[in-house]
């Protein structure tokens, strides 16, 4: 008996050691890699400006040019580190024992927040819902409706399926405020609260797998597991948002794990109720509860993981007016957020690890700066070949543009294996992403003056079109960059710049192909989808 307690305890102890010493191995790589980035720029901005043969306009652009790169080095970084771990340690240290329940199933309250959703599609969520496997749960559904008409055909529908239907008529806190209302309202034999948005339709395990976990690990707060979308035969958008979020759960939420800083997603997340209701509830100052929650959580010292198996299937945005304004919310949110982490550091600095400090600051709160950095790469090669500005040269082999290229080729090649995308989708889906910069950089003017954003429900099937004021900057800088590749290639013609200007033409060339394909492929397709309605 001594003998066999002995080995368990050894081969767990060295496995944790070993694991850890790996995370740790991984952590180090990440941080050399930054270091040598942030060499590299050193290198280049200091003779930069010593160097009297450029104008003060030159050095601007440069710097610029070079701020943007060092952005784009952190989140590179980031990225490896999480894919890094996600492959080599997560499924080890998460995906391996299986637990079963003993004794008596501890009690689960399922909250659907709802505000003037389509009463079909609730009722499809709901009836999923009630038919998980497992003995001891409650569906419950927290209306904030403002429509009249759809909050009476919710009522009666919920009525119909026999599940607690409640009402609030205040939009306070909105989707944080639903589930603190609901909480409210709980009595006291709840254990456990799952958070699913109205058109996530629940697989039956989810409870029979997660419950036995947290019952395993009293330390256990909360556990966030994938969103998952259908994906309608021929709809460009649906694929290539499923392929976004198929890059962040599958590789950086599993790396996120690894580092301790698994963060709640909006839905398919279960929460410790009592823990919950210990930090106050659903942070309801943020457009983005979830992620403010989280960050609250951590900073009590809760522990949290991510388990990558899909218990719920959602419906991607229908519309490009949709997507834009999720992801308007999120980024605004997360700028909200920042706000308040880099408050907590000077005031309790010791209230996180320093890698979830790195999660929170650098890679989660610096995120969506990604517009500003994309319009600045978008206007380097406008800056050298149309208006003969001599920024600084990265090397003739333009660095950066190669950095990022590498990104999303691995981002590519990985999803397609694990999922089996096609590849011609998935590359074409980078133009989606590059359409964003507008978004962004309107969610960075937003939360850097304090203007106030009203709260939008994500549209699950309307479809609204969006304006062509939306699509003109894109318009705009392709008549741009084609006007400055022309002017460049006329220059290398003449024998000018041999050397540096044939990456910034590529680097143009590929920009203008990745713009086109959004307008040709993605607005093309949202126009179609609104003529058919």
């Amino acid at each position: 008996m001594k003998s066999f307690f002995y080995n368990k305890f050894t081969a767990n102890f060295f496995g944790l050691f070993k694991d850890n010493l790996n995370s740790s191995l991984i952590s180090f790589f990440s941080l050399m890699l930054l270091i040598g980035i942030l060499l590299f720029i050193l290198y280049n901005i200091l003779p930069l400006l010593n160097n009297n043969g450029l104008s003060l306009l030159d050095k601007v652009v440069s710097i610029l040019l070079l701020f943007s790169f060092v952005y784009s080095g952190l989140h590179c970084v980031g990225y490896l580190d999480h894919l890094l771990k996600s492959i080599t340690l997560y499924s080890k240290q998460f995906l391996g024992e299986k637990f079963k329940l003993t004794g008596k199933a501890p009690s689960v309250a399922i909250i659907i927040p709802t505000l003037n959703e389509e009463p079909d599609m609730v009722k499809e969520t709901i009836l999923k819902a009630k038919n998980v496997d497992y003995d001891n749960f409650q569906v419950i559904l927290m209306d904030s409706s403002t429509d009249k008409g759809i909050q009476r055909e919710t009522a009666e529908m919920c009525n119909n399926l026999d599940i607690n239907y409640m009402f609030r008529d205040t939009l306070r806190g909105f989707k944080a405020g639903s589930i603190n209302d609901t909480i409210k309202n709980l009595n006291k034999d709840f254990k456990y609260v799952l958070i699913l948005d109205s058109d996530h339709k629940l697989k039956k395990s989810v409870f029979q797998d997660l419950i036995p976990i947290m019952e395993n690990d009293t330390s256990l707060t909360f556990i966030q597991t994938p969103q998952y979308f259908e994906m309608p035969d021929k709809d460009r958008l649906a694929l290539a948002y499923s392929f976004q979020q198929h890059v962040f759960y599958k590789h950086i939420c599993r790396g996120l794990c690894v580092n301790g800083t698994s963060y709640i997603c909006g839905t398919n997340v279960l929460i410790k109720l009592d823990d919950l209701n210990e930090i106050g509830g659903m942070d309801e100052d943020c457009i983005t509860e979830d992620i403010a929650t989280s960050f609250i959580f951590h900073t009590y010292g809760y522990k949290s993981i991510y388990i990558d198996t899909v218990y719920a299937v959602g419906l991607p945005p229908p519309s490009l007016s949709a997507y834009y304004n999720q992801q308007m919310r999120w980024s605004y949110g997360t700028f909200q957020n920042t706000k308040k982490v880099l408050g907590k550091l000077f005031s309790e600095p010791n209230s996180l690890k320093s890698v979830q400090w790195w999660e929170y600051i650098v890679l989660i709160g610096t995120w969506y700066f990604i517009g500003l950095a994309t319009l600045i790469w978008l206007l380097y090669p406008v800056a050298v070949l149309l208006f003969n500005l001599k920024p600084v040269f990265l090397s003739f082999l333009n660095v950066p543009l190669y950095v990022f290229l590498v990104m999303v080729l691995t981002q590519t090649l990985t999803s397609r294996g694990e999922r089996g995308y096609p590849l011609k989708e998935l590359l074409l889906s980078q133009s989606l992403f590059l359409s964003l910069f507008p978004v962004y950089i309107r969610a960075f003017i937003y939360g850097l003056f304090n203007k106030k954003l009203s709260f939008k429900v994500t549209p699950k099937k309307k479809v609204h079109k969006i304006s062509f004021k939306e699509v003109f900057p894109h318009i705009f800088l392709i008549i741009l960059l084609v006007v400055s590749i022309f002017i460049g290639l006329s220059r290398l013609l003449k024998g000018e710049n041999m050397i540096t200007y044939p990456s910034i033409i590529f680097w143009a060339s590929y920009n203008v192909v990745m713009l086109s394909i959004f307008l040709l492929y993605f607005y093309k397709e949202d126009n179609e989808k609104a003529a058919r309605l």
